[in-house]
């Protein structure tokens, strides 16, 4: 039976020195890696073909023969988000939720020629594990193979496009979503922007909580285009550039995460159309609270993100 550190999705680094002889490989030097499970943990080791030849060393659950590229210096790297710079996050995060974006990340990758794929494991459980080698930085991707239906992967492959900023379809609960949103900003308006300001720190922190809410309500709301300016201003600030980040962030995944959810769970779509239905002036902030509480991690993570920008924007303002 698979071990808990099993279950886990891994990147094993490429060495830059041999692990028989401890001498650093050069830059397009063929080297030897072979992979090994120790205590329900996997390890790779890579080793000079000389030092390989010479030692012929047992080849463990796999081994296989690439090219050493020495690191790009940190000046090259591209900060652009990309399908392999997610892949990263995802298994960072460790999250149940991703085993199928991941899978399906990593055989783009693939496609790409970007990913190679090296062997495949079966563990007691009968759990696939598919290693792929970075062919660039020569990393080591440990994927869990979910054996998705045909019915399944359109769906995930939308998801995937979605978390790389391209345009998934929106269904019918993200506009809804996105309709409540406006009503209840638009409703507010006066809390979000009041006219006499907050100076300082704490009036840069409310301004740019309130300036990624408007920018929720869509670009028909009042103060979608100087709100969009206000967090394009600080998103380089050294000490602002992480929270405009994290707004940018949220803007790109919300109606993500409302499509998916409104898919998976149908009682939840329908409430959101029902409060988007109503008359403004009847909808309570508490409700819509209520409508998105859940035990899902992925949904509080989200939620109290927005509730924390919610507290930022409206902390300094006049009770209605």
């Amino acid at each position: 039976m698979a071990t808990g550190k099993e279950e886990n999705w891994q990147i094993k680094k490429r060495a830059d020195v041999c692990a028989g002889t401890g001498i650093p490989f050069g830059d397009g030097e063929e080297i030897m890696t072979r992979l090994l499970l120790a205590d329900g943990e996997y390890i790779r080791e890579d080793y000079s073909l000389a030092c390989w030849e010479e030692q012929n060393p047992d080849h463990g659950l796999s081994a296989w023969k690439s090219i050493y590229h020495a690191p790009t210096p940190p000046e090259e790297i591209v900060k652009k988000e990309s399908a392999e710079s997610l892949l990263r996050k995802m298994i960072a995060k460790e999250d149940a939720d991703d085993i199928n974006a991941i899978y399906i990340l990593a055989v783009m990758l693939e496609r790409k020629k970007i990913l190679v794929e090296k062997a495949v494991q079966t563990r007691d459980d009968q759990t696939k594990v598919r290693v792929y080698e970075d062919k660039k930085s020569g990393d080591t991707f440990l994927v869990i193979d979910p054996e998705l239906k045909l019915t399944e992967i359109e769906s995930v492959q939308e998801e995937v496009v979605g978390l790389l900023g391209g345009r998934a379809p929106k269904t019918e609960t993200v506009h809804q979503f996105e309709k409540l949103a406006r009503m209840l900003v638009e409703k507010h308006t006066k809390r979000l922007f009041p006219r006499k300001t907050v100076g300082g720190e704490e009036g840069v922190t409310q301004k740019l909580a309130a300036s990624f809410l408007a920018m929720l309500a869509g670009k028909n709301y009042e103060h979608y285009a100087v709100s969009d300016k206000i967090l394009t201003r600080y998103e380089t600030h050294e000490q602002y550039g992480a929270l405009v980040e994290s707004y940018r962030e949220l803007i790109d995944i919300l109606p993500q995460e409302v499509r998916f959810q409104g898919l998976e769970k149908p009682e939840l779509a329908k409430l959101i159309g029902e409060l988007a239905a109503k008359d403004p002036a009847e909808l309570d902030l508490a409700e819509v609270r209520a409508a998105f509480a859940s035990d899902d991690p992925r949904i509080t993570e989200v939620r109290e993100k927005v509730m924390s920008a919610i507290r930022s924007a409206t902390r300094y303002a006049d009770q209605p």
